[in-house]
C-alpha cells in the first residue's frame, strides 16, 4: 500500500524569517499522517533568510537529523555547544523530551535550506540500549556528529546516509532506521527491496519521479507498507530521501 502526501497538504508556514513545511502535522487533528510515519515522527523542510532562525520543539525523546542542503547555519541542541553545518553535510542529534534545538543562517545575503527528520526513540530494538542508556539522562549527553556526502557520492545510487551499525561510513542511530540520499538524471531508475514487515517513506526534494502509476513532484512525499520494495524513475533531474523504517512499536498497557 502507497500512501501520497501532496506537497499543497503539507502545513505552511511563512513570515519575513523563514519558510516551513511540515510533512506530519501533529497539530492537525484532520492530517492523517499526524503522528508521523512509523517510527518517522518529523519530516520539516526550512528555508531560512539571511541572518535568522528556527526553533524545532520535540515533545517526545528523538533522534534529530539536520539536512543543511543549501547554505550554512549554526545548530544548537539542548545539550551541547554550537556546531557550523555547510552545504551537503547531515549532523545526528539525540534529543530528550521537550526540548528545542536551534538553528541560525549564518549569511547575510543567501538564503539557507535545511531539513530536519525527527525518529522517535520507542519501539524497534537495537541492541544499541545496554543499561537503558536511551532512557537515563546521560544517554542525551553524547555529542552530536556530523558528516558530509557529496553530490559525486549520491550520484545515481542510494547512499546510506544514516544507519543502525554505522556501515559504509554512515552516521550510527539509536533506531532501526536506514536513511538513504540520491541524485538521478533523467530515465535513471533506482529499485530499494523492503524486508518482510519494513515501511519506507520517500521524499522528492527536488524534480520529478514516477512511482508505479504515481507522479510525484519536489515537496511530494509517498509511504510504503506491505511492499517488497521501492521502486522509481526520475522524469528529469531530481533529488530524494528515501526512509528504509521498522515496523514495530512496544504494546501501550
Amino acid at each position: 500500500m502507497i500512501t501520497v502526501q501532496k506537497s499543497e497538504k503539507r502545513r505552511h508556514i511563512e513570515n519575513e524569517e523563514q519558510s516551513t513545511w511540515i510533512t506530519f502535522d501533529a497539530e492537525s487533528m484532520s492530517d492523517p499522517l499526524r503522528d508521523g510515519f512509523g517510527v518517522l515522527k518529523v519530516l520539516n523542510e526550512e528555508v531560512l533568510s539571511p541572518g535568522n532562525s528556527f526553533t524545532l520543539h520535540t515533545v517526545e525523546g528523538m533522534i534529530i537529523i539536520t539536512y543543511v542542503r543549501e547554505g550554512m547555519i549554526i545548530y544548537k541542541g539542548p545539550l551541547e555547544k554550537p556546531d557550523f553545518l555547510e552545504s551537503k553535510e547531515f549532523h545526528q542529534d539525540k534529543v530528550a523530551p521537550n526540548t528545542k534545538q536551534y538553528a541560525f543562517n549564518v549569511s547575510q545575503s543567501e538564503d539557507a535550506h535545511v531539513f530536519q527528520c525527527g525518529f522517535s526513540l520507542e519501539g524497534c530494538k537495537t541492541g544499541l540500549d545496554e543499561g537503558g542508556y536511551l532512557s537515563s539522562p546521560e544517554g542525551f549527553k553524547k555529542a552530536g556528529i556530523k558528516k558530509l556526502f557529496t553530490h559525486a557520492e549520491r550520484q545515481g545510487t542510494l547512499k546510506l546516509i544514516a544507519s543502525t551499525d554505522g556501515r559504509d561510513s554512515s552516521l550510527q542511530i539509536d533506531q532501526d532506521v536506514q536513511m538513504y540520499s540520491t541524485y538521478i538524471n533523467k530515465g535513471n531508475h533506482i529499485v530499494h527491496p523492503l524486508k518482510i514487515g519494513r515501511f519506507a517513506w520517500l521524499q522528492v526534494i527536488k524534480g520529478e519521479i514516477l512511482m508505479q502509476d504515481l507522479h510525484l513532484l519536489i515537496g511530494d512525499g509517498a509511504g510504503l507498507s506491505d511492499e517488497r520494495s521501492v521502486s522509481f524513475t526520475a522524469k528529469g533531474p531530481a533529488e530524494v530521501l528515501l526512509f528504509d523504517l521498522c515496523a514495530q512499536f512496544p504494546e501501550k498497557n
